[in-house]
C-alpha cells in the first residue's frame, strides 16, 4: 500500500523536486511506478470476430487520442471526479514508456491515470462513445482491450455503461458491468447492448474510489482496439446425412499417408508422405474451380508425420521427418506467389503425428504428437515475428499422436488418437488473451457405434459451429469404420445423426482432413484426401449435405482484408465459368455482365452480402461467342474484368 502524502510531505517533495530536477506532477501522463513495463510482445494478433457478426464500428486508436482528437471523432470525454481536477487530462495519448499499445504504434491507445483528480478524491472519468448512424440494436457488442501496468499495486477499475438517449453522465445510464483492469497484458473485454435505440451509446468509466495522488486505489489504464459488432445467428445449419464420393486423385496411383494438406485460395495442397508412411518431397495440387490437378513445387526435404497449415497468404510446414515415427523440428514457409520454400524458426521440440491449427491468420497452434511418448505440449508460432512460445499444456494424461483437431470461434477441438490405446475423449481449449494461453476442459466422449471404443489416425475439422471427426482405424476389430461423428459446438454435445457412405479405405492413416467451403444456405463441404492402412485409398471425398449437388455460389468464411475481383476461370470458357470476389465488409453488392457494346446481358448478384469471399457461376448458354465484361460494385468499390466465350 502506498503511503499517504500529507500537506507537509507535499511541500518537502516539491522542495526536493526543485533541487533534484524531478517532480511527479511534471509527468502527468505516466503511472505511479518508476519502472518500464516488462511486456515484450508489442504486436498482437487481431482479435477474433465471428463470421456471423458484422463490424459496425472500429477505432484502432492508432492515431491521435488527445482530448481534441477524441472530440473530433465524436467521443465525449467528461471529468466527473470529486474535488478539483488534477494535473492530467481526463483522457490522453498512450505513454509507451508505461506500456506499448496492443498493436499498431507504441503510443496508439487512449489512457487515463491517477492524476486526473487531486488528493485522495474519487476518480470518475467518462468516455462516451460516438452515436452511430441508425443507432444500436439489442445484442450489439462492444469489444475493447484494456490493461494497467505490470504488477501495479494500486488497483484500477472500469465500468461500462449504456444509454438509450443520453450523452452526458447526468443522464439515464445502465451499468453493463465492472471489472478490475489486468496487470500482466492486454485483455479483451466485451459487453452487449440490452435494448435497441436509435440514440443508443456505450460509455467507458474509469471509476475509482479513493484515487488521486494520495489515494490508494488508482494508477494508470489503457484502452485500445475498440469495435462494435452486430451479431447474428448465421445461416441455418443443415447437418449432412451421407458422404458423396466425387472421384479419385488422378496423380496418386496408390494410397498415401503420413502426409498433410490444407487449402489456400481455391487450391488444395497435399504434400509429403507415401503409401508406406515414409517421407517424400511430393506436392500435389487440386484446383477446385477447374476440378483439375497439377504437380506443385517439391518440398525442401523429405517429410512424413508433419502438418501443413494455411496462415495469411502462405502455407506453413511444421515438424515431422523422413519417417512417420520419428519427430522433427524443421519448419518451412511456402508462398505460392513466389513458388519458394523458406526455412523458418524450428519447433521447440521434435514432433511427429501432431496437429496444427490457424487462429486469426496471426497465430499457428501446434499440439499433441509424439510417437513413442505422447506430448502434452502446446506451442504457438507467430509468423509476423517468426517466433515460438510455449502455451498452456494439455491436461495431464491427454497427450496423444494422430488425433483429430479443428478450430472454430476461438476454441480448439482435439479428439481421439493413440496413446498406448485408442482414445475416445474430446478436449476443448479456449484461446486466451493474445493467444498466449489456452484453458482446457474435457468435453463428452465420442459416442462410438457398433461397440467401437476408440479411433487412431482420424481426421478432424471444425467449421460452421460443428466439429467433424472422420474416424480412422478403430478398435475392437474389424478396424474399418464408415461413420463420421459430428459435435455441436453451441450445445456442447455430439449429434445423434451421423455421416456414412465412405466405403473403401475407411480404416486409414492420416486422413489429412480439411474444410474449405460454406455454402450460402449453411451447407458445408469437407475434403478428405488420401489415407491408407489395410486397403490403399487414393480417393478424394467431398462431404456435402443431401442432395449431392453443387449450387452455383459458394462462400469462404474468412473475412478478406481488401476488395478484390478475380479473373474468371476457366477463361476462355464454354458455356460456364466461375467468378470469385472478396468483400472486407458487408453491403449491397452488384455483379453484372455486359457485352462489348456496354449492354447488360446478365445480373449475377444484386443483394446485401456479409463480408467474405464468394464464387458465382455464370452460364452463357444463351449467348453467342465473343468478348464480355463483368463488373463488381460494393460500398464505392468498382472493378471490371474481361472474359471470352468460345463456342
Amino acid at each position: 500500500m502506498k503511503k499517504k502524502i500529507t500537506y507537509t510531505g507535499m511541500v518537502l517533495l516539491v522542495i526536493f523536486s526543485i533541487i533534484t530536477g524531478f517532480i511527479l506532477i511534471g509527468e502527468p501522463n505516466g503511472s505511479r511506478g518508476n519502472t518500464t513495463d516488462n511486456q515484450t510482445i508489442t504486436q498482437n494478433p487481431t482479435p477474433y470476430v465471428s463470421p456471423y457478426g458484422t463490424v459496425i464500428y472500429v477505432d484502432s486508436m492508432n492515431g491521435a487520442n488527445d482530448t481534441n482528437a477524441l472530440k473530433a471523432r465524436g467521443y465525449k470525454p467528461y471529468y466527473r471526479g470529486t474535488g478539483p481536477q488534477g494535473a492530467a487530462a481526463t483522457w490522453f495519448q498512450g505513454n509507451s514508456s508505461v506500456f506499448p499499445a496492443f498493436n499498431g504504434p507504441a503510443t496508439g491507445y487512449v489512457a487515463a491515470n491517477y492524476q486526473v483528480v487531486q488528493g485522495a478524491n474519487n476518480i470518475d472519468s467518462w468516455l462516451v462513445f460516438p452515436r452511430l448512424a441508425g443507432g444500436l440494436q439489442a445484442g450489439d457488442s462492444l469489444y475493447f482491450y484494456q490493461r494497467s501496468p505490470d504488477g501495479s499495486t494500486w488497483p484500477d477499475s472500469i465500468r461500462v455503461m449504456y444509454s438509450t438517449n443520453d450523452s452526458v453522465p447526468e443522464g439515464s445510464w445502465t451499468e453493463l458491468g465492472r471489472f478490475k483492469t489486468d496487470l500482466t497484458n492486454w485483455t479483451l473485454k466485451g459487453f452487449r447492448a440490452p435494448t435497441t435505440s436509435t440514440n443508443g451509446r456505450f460509455a467507458i468509466r474509469y471509476c475509482v474510489v479513493n484515487g488521486g495522488p494520495s489515494g490508494n486505489n488508482s494508477d494508470y489504464i489503457g484502452i485500445d482496439a475498440i469495435s462494435i459488432v452486430r451479431t447474428s445467428t448465421g445461416p441455418t445449419i443443415q447437418d449432412p446425412t451421407n458422404v458423396c464420393n466425387y472421384g479419385t486423385i488422378p496423380l496418386y496411383s496408390s494410397g498415401v499417408w503420413g502426409h498433410a494438406s490444407d487449402w489456400l485460395g481455391d487450391t488444395l495442397y497435399i504434400c509429403g508422405g507415401s503409401s508406406a508412411g515414409s517421407g517424400s518431397t511430393t506436392m500435389q495440387r487440386y484446383h477446385y474451380n477447374s476440378n483439375t490437378w497439377s504437380a506443385g513445387v517439391a518440398l525442401p526435404e523429405s517429410k512424413a508425420g508433419h502438418t501443413l497449415t494455411k496462415c495469411g497468404n502462405a502455407l506453413y510446414l511444421i515438424g515431422g521427418s523422413a519417417s512417420v515415427s520419428t519427430g522433427g523440428t524443421t519448419c518451412w514457409k511456402y508462398t505460392p506467389s513466389t513458388g519458394a520454400w523458406v526455412s523458418i524458426a524450428p519447433l521447440p521440440v521434435a514432433l511427429s503425428g501432431h496437429n496444427a491449427v490457424n487462429w486469426g491468420d496471426s497465430v499457428i497452434f501446434v499440439l499433441a504428437g509424439g510417437w513413442t511418448s505422447y506430448s502434452t505440449g502446446v506451442y504457438a508460432y507467430r509468423p509476423a515475428s517468426n517466433t515460438w512460445i510455449t502455451s498452456t499444456s494439455l491436461p495431464a494424461g491427454t497427450g496423444r499422436r494422430s488425433a483429430a483437431c479443428g478450430i472454430w470461434n476461438g476454441k480448439i477441438y482435439l479428439s481421439c488418437g493413440y496413446s498406448g490405446t485408442f482414445r475416445n475423449d474430446l478436449q476443448i481449449g479456449t484461446i486466451g488473451a493474445n493467444a498466449s494461453t489456452i484453458t482446457w476442459a474435457a468435453g463428452p466422449n465420442v459416442p462410438f457405434l457398433g461397440g467401437k471404443t476408440g479411433s487412431s489416425r482420424p481426421g478432424g475439422t471444425a467449421v460452421n459451429n460443428r466439429f467433424y471427426l472422420i474416424t480412422g482405424e478403430v478398435t475392437p476389430a474389424p478396424t474399418s469404420h464408415d461413420t463420421i461423428y459430428i459435435f455441436n459446438t453451441q450445445t456442447n454435445a455430439w449429434l445423434t445423426t451421423y455421416l456414412t457412405g465412405r466405403g473403401a479405405g475407411t480404416a486409414s492413416n492420416y486422413w489429412a482432413c480439411v474444410s474449405n467451403i460454406i455454402l450460402p444456405n449453411g451447407k458445408i463441404k469437407i475434403f478428405i484426401p488420401g489415407g491408407a492402412l489395410s486397403t490403399a485409398f487414393p480417393g478424394l471425398y467431398q462431404i456435402q449435405v443431401d442432395p449431392c449437388t453443387i449450387t452455383n455460389i459458394s462462400v469462404n468464411p474468412e473475412i478478406p482484408k481488401d476488395y478484390n475481383l478475380s479473373q474468371n476461370y476457366p477463361n476462355p470458357f464454354n458455356p460456364t465459368t466461375k467468378i470469385t470476389f472478396a468483400l472486407p465488409k458487408s453491403g449491397l453488392v452488384t455483379l453484372k455482365v455486359y457485352d462489348v457494346l456496354g449492354r447488360e446481358v446478365s445480373t449475377l448478384v444484386n443483394e446485401v452480402k456479409n463480408a467474405g469471399t464468394y464464387t458465382v457461376e455464370f452460364d452463357a448458354s444463351g449467348l453467342s461467342s465473343g468478348i464480355y465484361f463483368y463488373k463488381l460494385e460494393s460500398n464505392g468499390f468498382t472493378a471490371v474484368k474481361k472474359m471470352m466465350l468460345m463456342k
